[in-house]
């Protein structure tokens, strides 16, 4: 954690996030030398998650402990504006859609309210356990703000929120394809464990879903 490369696993969170990529990343950062071992193994869509899922808490736990012992930083000046004689830059994708409005508009209100309540910290009126109460929530909207930028830049590159796209909304027969031998291999370990029925029941359904698909 001393090393942590705290913005280079944010970039990854805001990209397609690469496996290869996000399991050096916690090569280099991660404590759970189980989930390391996870990661050296051919990438599934379990093991894509749970790295998804363990590079946040990396950055929130992070996130956690700057806030903890130093003051918010000042907010970001503006970006310069363009002179009048530059063309127009092409918007990226999905920078008119409403749904990054709706995600910037999220964003707006939690820096929002972390400027409310942050001189609380400081009120004379203010009593020990209201602060405390106080900095958690700063420390929660901190976290919130992470998240929310992450997604912001995932919209203007992608033009959709991240995470894993529906099988139903997949078009492309090279990743149906992969993602068929991923649960080719996931089944074969479920029929093994009984007590894991209702997930194979799931795998089943979505390998029909893809074969269906493949054949159309």
């Amino acid at each position: 954690m001393e090393s942590l490369p705290l913005s280079a696993i944010s970039a990854w969170l805001a990209s397609d996030r690469p496996f290869a990529q996000g399991t050096a990343l916690y090569a280099a950062a991660g404590p759970s030398d189980t989930y390391k071992r996870l990661f050296s193994l051919a990438a599934t869509d379990y093991s894509r998650q749970v790295l998804e899922r363990e590079l946040r808490t990396l950055v929130r736990d992070v996130q956690v402990e700057i806030a903890a012992v130093a003051p918010l930083p000042p907010p970001a000046p503006p970006a310069p504006a363009a002179e009048a004689a530059s063309p127009a830059p092409t918007p990226p994708a999905g920078s008119d859609s409403p749904l990054l409005d709706q995600v910037r508009q999220q964003l707006k209100a939690v820096r929002d309210e972390r400027s409310h309540i942050h001189p609380q910290l400081t009120g004379k009126n203010v009593g020990t356990k209201a602060r405390g109460a106080v900095a958690l929530r700063i420390v929660e909207l901190t976290d919130q703000e992470v998240e929310l930028k992450a997604d912001e830049a995932h919209v203007l590159a992608h033009g959709r929120l991240p995470g894993k796209v529906a099988t139903a909304d997949v078009v492309d027969e090279v990743e149906l394809r992969r993602r068929l031998l991923n649960l080719r291999s996931q089944r074969s370990r479920l029929r093994q464990r009984p007590e894991r029925a209702d997930d194979l029941a799931a795998v089943e359904a979505e390998l029909s879903l893809i074969e269906s698909k493949l054949k159309s």
